[in-house]
């Protein structure tokens, strides 16, 4: 069984779990953090060489899937910073969220660029 999957979403739990305990988030930006971090998660835990080794294309359906969780982090994370933003409370949570998108958008591409050597 592949192991990334649930590990990138225990580690996108805690991430978001966090944020809600710590800092009363809302559930639309703790939402966006567990996706955020679950995609970074997954790829971290895929491809263990990713933190020190660029457009993804996966060919296996779960790094399709983790790729996926990770776009919708990116996709909804503006919008939910952005409501945080008008209730006047960003400080660190802003940071938690930016880093989860930083490292995503790196193991992602990082995964991708490690698949092809792995096909080729």
């Amino acid at each position: 069984m592949n192991r990334a999957l649930p590990a990138g979403f225990g580690i996108g739990l805690a991430a978001g779990g966090t944020l809600r305990v710590a800092f009363g988030s809302n559930w639309f930006l703790v939402a966006a953090t567990v996706a955020l971090y679950a995609g970074w998660g997954y790829f971290a835990v895929a491809y263990r060489r990713l933190l020190v080794s660029e457009f993804p294309a996966f060919d296996r359906s779960t790094d399709r899937l983790g790729y996926g969780i990770g776009l919708f982090g990116l996709g909804v994370g503006p919008v939910a910073v952005s409501q945080q933003f008008t209730t006047g409370d960003v400080s660190l949570q802003f940071f938690v969220a930016y880093l989860g998108v930083v490292g995503f958008l790196l193991t992602s591409s990082a995964a991708a660029a490690e698949s092809e050597r792995d096909a080729g």
